[in-house]
């Protein structure tokens, strides 16, 4: 079904009006000809109309880009189907309903005998993975009620055993809520959706410039949960807020182990602070969370950290109790073909009488750090999502980007402690755990529907205990993913 999809969406990338070729013109001329007197008439020839220029592929818009309700058409009346965007069922101005898929399937390899590629139940090795099969449904009531249901089928359930053994299943449901844009500076936003925190993290999962999102980004931020949020822009976008309260701290800090934190608080501005200066395209932004942390689970309730594609665990979670605080700094700046990122992220876990003889402990302490950049080789702008001026075999080659990013994320405990550091869950002084990763890649956007990305990251786990490889050498990952959005 996937290959039937990627071939008509080569087939279909380019709008119907494109011009024919030099080869079908003369085809067509050939044939009008067929059949008429050849000798030569005194009649002055008719004059041949050229035939109209072709519109360019980026007159269409990609399934993935955000709609923009004020530019909805609705003056249609009665139901009727539409296939601009998504395939779309329209009741003039009163409903839309956009059927959305997101499919991504995955080829990889990384060291030999690599443990987190292996399939649970075989234990062999799997090279091709099934990475995301999202399906979903969006749209609005009557223009200013914004609604999104998405599922994801990829998503594995747990055994009797695992359940017995209290461990707790992922939820395969994505986001599901609803906006309502009667006010545009002070939108509601209500149900479960991305925590307003992380660059990296609130970048649409298609929309991605690498294969993978960033270790920060993975382990740190938050990510989806229930909750309600107000939000909204000011000055035509110059200033963007948002600020919500969830029943929990995001399912990234959670896991099959691991409860995560409870109520949080989180809230994030941004802005392009050097407008007035004549300096476009630089946004700044950042964000805060806080969240209330209980020690009622018998297991760890803190963070972990894996490596990135392998997922070997080289930081253990650790008892924590009172609240946890994150902060996050973000820059994002692009010109032209050009881009570049870069993001820090900070946070602080208290450990309220967690101590052997139940005194606090130093808080445990996460940090992150990544930069990136991108380059558009074939010219296009760079937006997201990146869409060719050309697509491939219409015309053209599609587009063609080469990135690269470099981040770090490591573990420890603030403030002064007499202990000697050590790995234990309840130690005074944690044992600095950190993973560094190099990510080099080309993506290759071949029309508004399918994406090639190509990535090769080097990594290196810091303490040679925990290094999933000998001597604590960096290893290398290879993964090449083929995205088909609808």
């Amino acid at each position: 079904m996937l290959i039937e999809l990627l071939a008509a969406a080569l087939v279909c990338g380019t709008p119907s009006n494109i011009a024919p070729t030099a080869h079908v013109r003369a085809y067509q001329s050939g044939a009008a000809g067929a059949g008429q007197d050849t000798t030569t008439s005194t009649k002055k020839p008719k004059r041949v109309k050229k035939p109209k220029k072709a519109k360019p592929a980026t007159d269409a818009p990609a399934p993935d880009e955000p709609i923009d309700p004020d530019a909805v058409d609705t003056t249609g009346g009665g139901l009727r189907f539409v296939w601009k965007q998504h395939p779309s069922l329209r009741f003039g101005s009163v409903a839309r309903v956009d059927l959305e898929a997101k499919l991504q399937e995955d080829v990889r390899a990384s060291y030999p005998d690599a443990k987190g590629l292996k399939d649970p139940i075989t234990g062999q090795v799997q090279t091709f993975e099934l990475h995301r099969s999202r399906f979903g449904l969006q749209g609005n009531l009557f223009k200013h009620i914004e609604y999104e249901i998405e599922r994801e089928f990829t998503e594995k359930e747990l055994t009797e055993k695992e359940i017995l053994e209290g461990l707790t299943p992922q939820s395969q449901w994505k986001d599901v809520n609803v906006n309502v844009t009667y006010i545009k500076d002070a939108q509601i936003q209500i149900g479960k959706f991305k925590v307003p925190f992380g660059l990296d993290e609130l970048t649409g999962v298609t929309h991605n410039d690498f294969v993978y999102r960033s270790l920060g980004a993975n382990y740190l931020a938050p990510a989806r949960d229930i909750g309600v949020m107000v939000h909204g822009r000011f000055f035509k976008r110059g200033l963007n807020y948002w600020t919500g309260m969830f029943a929990h701290d995001g399912d990234n800090a959670r896991s099959k182990k691991i409860q995560g934190g409870d109520r949080t608080f989180a809230a994030r501005l941004t802005g392009t602070p050097f407008r007035t200066l004549g300096v476009s395209g630089l946004d700044v932004g950042g964000a805060v969370t806080v969240s209330s942390l209980s020690d009622d689970s018998f297991r760890p309730n803190g963070l972990r950290g894996r490596t990135i594609m392998t997922q070997d665990t080289f930081y253990e979670a650790v008892y924590v109790k009172g609240q946890r605080r994150r902060w996050e700094g973000d820059v994002d700046w692009s010109a032209g073909p050009v881009s570049a990122r870069a993001e820090f992220t900070l946070v602080n876990d208290d450990r309220l009488q967690q101590g052997l003889r139940d005194q606090d402990l130093p808080p445990a302490r996460a940090r992150s750090w990544y930069v990136s950049g991108t380059w558009v080789v074939t010219g296009e702008q760079k937006v997201r999502p990146l869409k060719p001026d050309t697509d491939f075999l219409r015309d053209g080659i599609g587009a063609v980007e080469v990135v690269g990013r470099f981040e770090r994320l490591w573990y420890d405990s603030s403030g002064e402690g007499t202990a000697t550091p050590t790995r234990t869950p309840r130690t005074e002084n944690i044992f600095r755990e950190a993973d560094r990763a190099l990510t080099v890649g080309v993506n290759w956007i071949l029309n508004r529907f399918i994406k090639l990305q190509f990535n090769a990251i080097r990594e290196r786990v810091e303490d040679p205990a925990k290094n999933p490889v000998p001597d604590g050498a960096a290893f290398w990952s290879r993964v090449l993913r083929l995205q088909f959005v609808l």
